[in-house]
Order: C-alpha cells, then sequence, then structure tokens
C-alpha cells in the first residue's frame, strides 16, 4: 500500500517451522518502506506506528472479506488429527501377507502420537531376513525387520533421529514378536520390543512426527516399497521367510 508493507512472524515463518506454538495476540508486527528498502532490512514500525495501525485496519477488512478469520496456530496439529477421521473408532488393524502393500500412509493405521503395538507371529527356520512392516522411507516413517538373525525396530525422524530397538539372536521355531509404544507426551513417547513376551529392548522417542511421514511412500508389509526407513537395509529387502498376517493395535 503506497510503498509500505506490513508483516507478522506468522507471515515470514517458513513451511517446516509451522508446528511452532506461538499465539496470533503475541505476534510483533513488522513496518517496511518496501518502494525504498525493497530487502525489508528496517523495521518501521516504531517511527510510523500510524502507518502500521493503518495497514493492520487493511489486514482486518481483507482477511474478513476473503474469509480466512479465525487464523489459527496449530496447522500442523490440526492436519495430523484428519486420519484420524477416517477410521472413526477402529482400535484394530489387520494386515495380510503377501498383498498388503503400496498402501497410502493416510489409509494405514493411524499411530501418529498413539500408544499402540504391532505384533506378529512367525515360525522361524533361522534363516529369515527382510522387512516385516514398514511405513514413510528416507524422509522418515518406522520399520520393523529381521536381519542377521536379529529382531529389529527403527523409527526414522527426520532423516536426522533414529530410534533403533534389537533383539538378541532368534532362535528357529514359533515366534511371537511385538513392538509396544506408550505415549508420554504430545508427539513422544517410549518404545518396547518383546520376543515371545519378554522385553528384549527399549529406548525413549522424545521426537516423533507431527503429520506425514513422506509425501510419496507407502505402508508395506513383507517389503519396504520405494526408498528405505532404514539405513540398515536396502529396499524392498522382502521378508523371505513366512508371514501370515500384522496386527496394529491402538492401546490408548
Amino acid at each position: 500500500m503506497d510503498g509500505w508493507k506490513a508483516v507478522t512472524l506468522h507471515a515470514n515463518r517458513m513451511p517446516w517451522q509451522l508446528n511452532v506454538t506461538l499465539p496470533f495476540e503475541q505476534d510483533k508486527w513488522e513496518l517496511y518502506h518496501v518502494a525504498e528498502d525493497f530487502s525489508e532490512n528496517t523495521n518501521l514500525a516504531q517511527q510510523h506506528p500510524e502507518k502500521l495501525a493503518e495497514l493492520k485496519k487493511v489486514f482486518e477488512e481483507e482477511a474478513w472479506k476473503y474469509n480466512v478469520y479465525p487464523l489459527y496456530d496449530d496447522m500442523v496439529r490440526r492436519i495430523s488429527k484428519q486420519q484420524d477421521r477416517l477410521f472413526g473408532d477402529q482400535k484394530e488393524f489387520v494386515y495380510y501377507a503377501p498383498g498388503a502393500y503400496r498402501i497410502g500412509e493416510k489409509a494405514s493405521a493411524p499411530v501418529k502420537n498413539r500408544s499402540h503395538t504391532i505384533t506378529t507371529a512367525l515360525n522361524l527356520t533361522g534363516d529369515e531376513e527382510g522387512v516385516i512392516v514398514a511405513v514413510g522411507g528416507m524422509t522418515g516413517g518406522f520399520t520393523m525387520f529381521i536381519k542377521d538373525r536379529r529382531l529389529y525396530y527403527v523409527y526414522n525422524y527426520l532423516d536426522g533421529v533414529y530410534y533403533t530397538l534389537k533383539s538378541p539372536e532368534l532362535v528357529a521355531g514359533k515366534t511371537d514378536v511385538k513392538f509396544d509404544f506408550t505415549k508420554t507426551d504430545d508427539f513422544a513417547g517410549i518404545g518396547k520390543l518383546y520376543v515371545n513376551g519378554n522385553k528384549v529392548d527399549e529406548v525413549e522417542m522424545p521426537k516423533m512426527h507431527i503429520s506425514t511421514y513422506s509425501l510419496a511412500e507407502t505402508f508395506d508389509v513383507g517389503r519396504d516399497t520405494g526408498t528405505q526407513v532404514s539405513k540398515l537395509y536396502t529396499d524392498p529387502y522382502p521378508f523371505n521367510g513366512e508371514l501370515d498376517r500384522v496386527v496394529i493395535q491402538l492401546t490408548d
């Protein structure tokens, strides 16, 4: 407006900062005379409070005119809640192998920010390896797999933080495996790995995905389609043993 521009922290916020909580009423407005300061280097809000008030009034009018009120501070968190609406009160999700792969992430069990378990029953010979269940890819997700006769669960947070649980060497025979996640805070919790009812590993998980693991990766049973969730294997790393089903149970 006449070469002036008023902005707030929210207007300047980058996409990866959208989950930062800051009430709009605590925003600090900035004022720039872009006709002379195109790089917005000098904040003139204190020098020209009347111009700032004028532009804030215009903002209010235009926001109501184009129906962008009310404004929210929690866009990413609201997006994350949409997944729950797909399934209503459903608590148990059963996926059979072969066949349950290339399922869209949003159509998979809504485990984000939820206490849950992942279980399956195997009849091991000792030569098994490969992915039991995985969702996401190199940018984030989780995977349960067997490698070098050990059971692993790996959670990948933004390809920078990895929470890894590992069992001792598995023995041949009927084997029940379970990953148990207990939510302790918003998007944080404790993961535990069980073999035949015995806890074999535990890890705290203080940083977890708020919304989507990946824009293009899928949910898979018996393989990891796309890029690998864990750097401990190369995709698709198909499971070469007998795998009937994987059960995911929401426990919160």
